[in-house]
């Protein structure tokens, strides 16, 4: 395995909240005033 292989890897791991919600988080440039929202990514059942 290759380095670039291996760190490509090691990013993809992550925490297991973001990987269970999708939240995107629009600011205003005029007042500064953010929404963030979120979705429920629906998880695979491994059994």
């Amino acid at each position: 395995m290759k380095n670039y292989d291996f760190q490509e890897k090691h990013l993809q791991i992550s925490d297991p909240i973001e990987s269970y919600f999708e939240c995107i988080t629009t600011c205003d440039i005029r007042d500064g005033r953010c929404i963030s929202r979120c979705v429920e990514i629906l998880k695979q059942n491994d059994n």
